[in-house]
């Protein structure tokens, strides 16, 4: 028995390893919203002020907006409203997340006076709304190697 699992595991375990890949113009999209989500990046000139930087970070939301937008019309058709919806419910939510999380407890409001601080809940939205907007391309690799993966005839219609 220990002969016949070892010629099986040498046989066959590269095989069981093998990664999955997402094949076609699924991956050539993905590539290519993942590029457009490295380049939302932050643009500010130097010496800049609170509301410019405010403003920067508004900016890398919108930017990763679209490209969320952009994977719901390619990837969520037959839901597409409803998971926009979502994710608008969810940017509002990470903003407010970030507001109570910073600045609305009794000790921040004593502490923390000023626009500096809501320049940090601003940042640390956006990063999470651009983490979120990773996480969808990531699962969008995912799907599209494990659907990489079927037979051809299981999905011509997807």
């Amino acid at each position: 028995m220990r002969i016949f699992l070892i010629c099986f595991c040498i046989l066959f375990y590269p095989s069981l390893i093998h990664a999955s890949e997402c094949t076609g113009e699924n991956a050539k999209l993905v590539k290519q919203l993942e590029i457009k989500l490295d380049n939302c990046k932050i643009d500010m000139p130097d010496n800049v002020t609170d509301v410019e930087m405010i403003k920067a970070y508004d900016k890398v939301t919108d930017c990763s907006k679209g490209v969320a937008y952009q994977i719901f019309d390619s990837f969520y058709k037959n839901k597409n409203e409803s998971v926009k919806n979502d994710f608008n419910k969810l940017i509002e939510a990470t903003y407010i997340h970030y507001q109570n999380l910073l600045k609305n407890s009794d000790l921040a409001q004593k502490l923390y006076t000023g626009t500096m601080y809501e320049v940090q809940v601003n940042t640390n939205a956006s990063l999470k709304i651009k983490e979120i907007v990773q996480e969808y391309l990531r699962e969008m690799k995912l799907q599209c190697a494990d659907l990489s993966d079927l037979p051809n005839d299981l999905y011509t219609n997807i």
